[in-house]
């Protein structure tokens, strides 16, 4: 009745009631006062001679609750009532119209995948739809890059399905998950159904999303749409290094992924700036296959994109995927090594081979325990160490073989470690069993290697090989035929490997290349090749001097990959003018609009030490204002790792973007090219991802469901009531319950004083 009378429904069940005031006083002050207005009523009233005793009681009483009354309301007094109610649960109902919708939803049918929707949810209006709203609330979207309403729900629906196209660039499947179920957060959900071909390609992870809902109790039950390994042909990737000699032959790894298509013959055609290069025919076996094709750039120079494709095949699901890009540079020049050795040891006789056969390369050798005439009779040999410091800085790579530390003055030190610094030059350890890099510990050689050196050696198993990591697999580094198994084949090979220098871990900031296959036995992985960035330059440390044996019954091919790719990764900053202060890298040089690309930056100032600062800030000059003065970008300090920033950069038109640092920052940074292209995402994909749906099901607390299933849904969902706790609160001074009590107080007193002739 008292909720009834303040205006609250008390249908539902009260589970907690109480009166407090919203006035900052006390309720103390409000107590007294009340008290005194009451007090003062009785004094009142006992001095009036004409009524008798009990009307003054009633009088002092009505009185009494007035000022009672009027005094509470100055204090803002409000009633809250918590209670429980029934709702009826909510049903999302999500539709995908991304591009990828535009598929078949058979190999030989010409019904789309959101023709087969619009028949799902069109012919289910008037059963499994229809019978589930009496007793839920059902909601519509639609998804592709957004979340939206459908246009229209009930009768309307399909109207609203037949005018709407699949036209999303892109499917952010977890996104639309979480957003939907966070529209209608604190109400009873009984599931999500989602009618899609699984072909999420931007944004949150799907399972990330639907373990979310799992654990807040929201079921997803995805209703696959498409074939699940149609007739396809893709060109998955195309591995190739970014940067190539004009004379170089170059080799192109292709990744081609196909179902369907067993035993027919494909041919792959390479492209550099539109012309052709190289082709090759493939036996296409239903799964990946490789192909390696090999091209030579010749006199085109700088930034060049490669072109990879495959001709269409009868029947194919989709074609976009049959092509791709990468971006490449191509220069003419040659990297200047200096190689210093001890004794010559195995590594140092099959390496010297190596460095003298490459025609990048312009090498010098330095051996301090060789024949002292053969830099007499050789101009590929020095007697010393340069003294003179423009001679030292003229070399691009410095390679430090077993020779003591002693070996060198403390300025030839110095000026190694300069020349990486501050002149962009790269330094490479080849280790050793007796001096490298022990004895190098305290000088200023110490702070260029990649590793916590120590001067001790530890002993290995004969069992114990190197094992490519997965940055030095993208790096390229580590990386000596595909595919992943063959290539840890080949590292296996590199064994024994009797002792190594022992370290305690890699730097900071430094990059494993490869570790050694005994880490689960460690309490860290061995940096076995590991690099660093050292001021302008990088740094790297070989830590086995037995890299010869990939030679083993296999020639010298991937011996001389291995220091062919690591010597050109390490010198090619220095020859592209990229050995700034400012040194600008983007996580990828292609990609598609709308994707997320990271950005970095290594900051050092003129002594060519980090900067520590809250954020760095480059500017990026979009295509269709290259000229301008770009859009700032502000990087945040990567943790750990002193002077490296790091941002997000998102492109929305097709072009190339330039990455610059501010224009009082041009003479000491670099800059960064990013191609965008508007290559849909969404048709690189023709697959109906059914292992995903499962997944995301599974994950959730769902079911994935077929079609046919979609009758029988409201068996499948709870869609008993679910309750909700509410809160109601009632400001007593806009109560008219409130208003008639003091009305009726105040017309009684002047009442009964009226009658008693009271003044």
């Amino acid at each position: 009745m008292l909720l009834r009378l303040l205006g609250i429904d008390d249908g539902a069940a009260v589970t907690f009631y109480r009166l407090y005031l919203r006035s900052p006083w006390p309720g103390l002050i409000a107590l007294v006062l009340i008290a005194a207005g009451i007090a003062f009523s009785v004094w009142l009233y006992r001095r009036e001679h004409g009524p008798g005793p009990r009307e003054r009681w009633l009088l002092a009483a009505l009185r009494g609750v007035l000022l009672g009354l009027v005094t509470l309301l100055l204090f803002e007094p409000v009633f809250g009532v918590e209670m429980t109610v029934k709702l009826r649960k909510t049903l999302l109902v999500l539709v995908d119209v991304s591009r990828s919708m535009s598929f078949p939803v058979s190999e030989r049918g010409a019904e789309t995948r959101m023709d087969a929707a619009r028949k799902m949810l069109g012919d289910s209006q008037a059963n499994a739809f229809a019978e589930l709203q009496r007793d839920m609330k059902v909601h519509y979207f639609y998804f592709g890059e957004k979340l939206e309403p459908t246009a229209g729900e009930g009768e309307m629906l399909p109207e609203s399905l037949r005018s709407r196209q699949p036209a999303g660039e892109s499917t952010r499947l977890g996104a639309a998950l979480r957003e939907a179920a966070a529209r209608y957060s604190g109400q009873p959900i009984a599931g999500v159904v989602v009618l899609t071909d699984g072909a999420s390609n931007e944004g949150v992870d799907p399972l990330e999303a639907a373990r979310d809902l799992g654990k807040e109790g929201i079921p997803v039950y995805p209703v696959g749409i498409g074939v699940a390994q149609p007739d396809d042909v893709a060109v998955a990737n195309v591995i190739v290094q970014e940067t190539v000699f004009s004379r170089d032959t170059v080799p192109v790894r292709v990744q081609i992924d196909s179902r369907g298509y067993a035993a027919r013959e494909a041919e792959v055609v390479l492209k550099l700036a539109g012309e052709e290069k190289a082709r090759a025919a493939v036996t296409l076996a239903g799964g990946t296959e490789f192909a390696e094709l090999t091209f030579t750039p010749g006199a085109a120079g700088g930034n060049q994109y490669l072109e990879v494709s495959i001709a269409p095949l009868p029947g194919e699901a989709g074609t976009d995927n049959n092509r791709a890009l990468k971006a490449i540079r191509v220069i003419d020049d040659k990297i200047k090594v200096l190689y210093v050795e001890g004794k010559p040891r195995w590594e140092y006789r099959y390496l010297r081979a190596v460095l003298l056969r490459d025609h990048r390369l312009d090498v010098k050798f330095l051996l301090t325990e060789g024949d002292p005439e053969l830099a007499r009779a050789s101009d590929r040999y020095i007697g010393q160490y340069p003294r003179d410091p423009a001679e030292a800085f003229a070399y691009d790579l410095v390679i430090l073989g077993d020779v003591p530390a002693g070996y060198f003055s403390t300025v030839q030190l110095e000026r190694i470690e300069q020349l990486v610094r501050e002149r962009g030059g790269s330094f490479l350890m080849l280790a050793g069993h007796r001096h490298a890099p022990g004895s190098y510990v305290g000088s200023a050689i110490e702070p260029l290697l990649p590793v916590k050196a120590e001067c001790e050696a530890e002993e290995l198993d004969d069992a114990v090989h190197p094992v490519a990591t997965r940055a030095g697999l993208d790096s390229m580094m580590a990386c000596l035929e595909l595919p992943e198994s063959r290539n840890t084949e080949l590292w296996s090979l590199v064994k024994p490997l009797h002792s190594l220098p022992r370290v305690s871990g890699a730097k900071p900031g430094a990059v494993v290349v490869a570790e050694l296959s005994d880490s689960a036995r460690r309490a860290q992985p061995y940096p076995l090749i590991s690099w660093q960035r050292y001021g302008a330059g990088k740094s790297m440390l070989v830590a086995t001097d037995q890299l010869w044996r990939l030679r083993f019954k296999r020639g010298d091919k991937y011996h001389a990959r291995f220091w062919g790719q690591a010597i050109q990764f390490l010198t090619l900053s220095r020859l592209l003018g990229e050995n700034k202060r400012i040194r600008i890298e983007a996580g990828k040089r292609e990609c598609f609009t709308g994707e997320r690309v990271e950005v970095f930056a290594n900051v050092l100032n003129e002594s060519f030490a980090p900067v520590s600062a809250e954020s760095f800030t480059v500017f990026v000059q979009p295509p269709d204002s290259p000229s301008g003065p770009g859009t700032p970008l502000k990087l945040q300090p990567v943790p750990d790792v002193p002077g490296l920033y790091q941002g997000l950069l998102t492109p929305q038109q097709e072009g190339v973007y330039r990455i610059t640092a501010g224009e009082e920052s041009q003479e000491i940074s670099n800059a960064v090219e990013l191609r965008a292209a508007s290559a849909q995402r969404e048709m690189l994909q023709p697959a109906m991802q059914k292992d995903v749906l499962e997944k995301v099901a599974a994950l959730s607390g769902g079911k994935c469901l077929a079609a046919r299933d979609l009758p029988a849904l409201g068996k499948t969902l709870d869609a008993k009531p679910g309750t909700a706790a509410i809160r109601r609160e009632v400001d007593l001074w806009d109560s008219w319950a409130v208003l008639v009590v003091i009305v009726g107080c105040a017309g009684a007193e002047w009442y009964g004083r009226r009658r008693r002739n009271l003044v």
